[in-house]
């Protein structure tokens, strides 16, 4: 199961060279096996996902959204173009059963927001809806869910294919300790993607907004015996070097920890 980041920003995309080696792109993580990939989130990042796929096309795309806000879906109707050549298309959310999943993606990607030939690319495309903490079926893969605390609602994620785990937890603020729920959605993880987005001095200023910083990360790393860490959800304000001096501290912490850097692929070996 290879795991790649196509974009790992939270808010907005970062501009400029001090931000290249992590990367500019919002979130949108690409989960690989076989000719089926599980899309994680369709931000920024999203539509050089949609460009590569165009190219080298997967018989199956499911994509999980976690929420709604806009740096993790500006980049879906890119995404959709460029998956047009796939037999199966399916979008999901684990934020209410009763949701309108399909209106609410349609009204996104109509105008005033995008042309009105933005909406016909939804042609064809599923939508489901479940509750939160519901698990959703995709192909086979087994995928579980857990709320997390963010305005509005989101939802993290736990992919399990050929005796390997992921779990992606983004935009979540932690509690003084860590929810009993995602260390059950991470326990035993070879890898946890999990929101890192502040300092902890930040997160004393922004209680509210519903992130997470590199020590509740490496709390519930602990808790859940995770194998490997990765920080994500980057703030665009932290560059390249802000980025490198919190990781080394992560790392001297737990060895086996590293934050995301837009391009990069993490391969989860199969196998028992």
């Amino acid at each position: 199961m290879d795991v790649t980041f196509w974009g790992v920003r939270g808010s907005y995309p970062a501009s400029g060279a001090a931000f290249a080696e992590f990367g500019h792109h919002t979130p949108c993580i690409a989960v690989g096996a076989g000719d089926h990939r599980i899309v994680i989130d369709a931000g920024s990042g999203a539509a050089a996902l949609g460009a590569a796929l165009a190219a080298a096309p997967a018989r199956r795309l499911d994509l999980l959204l976690s929420h709604f806000h806009l740096d993790h879906m500006i980049g879906l109707p890119f995404l959709i173009a460029g998956t047009r050549k796939a037999a199966e298309l399916h979008v999901h959310a684990a934020l209410g059963a009763d949701l309108d999943l399909e209106g609410l993606v349609r009204r996104f990607c109509a105008p005033p927001y995008f042309p009105d030939e933005a909406r016909e690319l939804f042609r064809g495309v599923q939508f489901h809806a479940v509750d939160p903490g519901a698990a959703i079926a995709a192909n086979g893969h087994r995928i579980l869910t857990a709320p997390l605390t963010h305005p509005g609602g989101a939802t993290g994620f736990r992919v399990e294919h050929d005796g390997r785990s992921l779990v992606v937890i983004t935009d979540h603020e932690a509690g003084a300790r860590p929810d009993p729920r995602l260390v059950a959605l991470a326990r035993d993880a070879d890898l946890l993607v999990h929101d890192t987005m502040f300092t902890e001095e930040e997160a004393a200023l922004r209680v509210g907004w519903g992130h997470s910083t590199l020590e509740a990360a490496l709390a519930l790393t602990t808790a859940a015996g995770v194998r490997r860490l990765a920080g994500f959800h980057h703030s665009p304000a932290h560059d390249d070097a802000t980025l490198r001096a919190r990781e080394a501290q992560g790392r001297a912490r737990f060895a086996c920890m590293t934050f995301a850097r837009e391009g990069e692929t993490i391969r989860l070996q199969g196998g028992p």
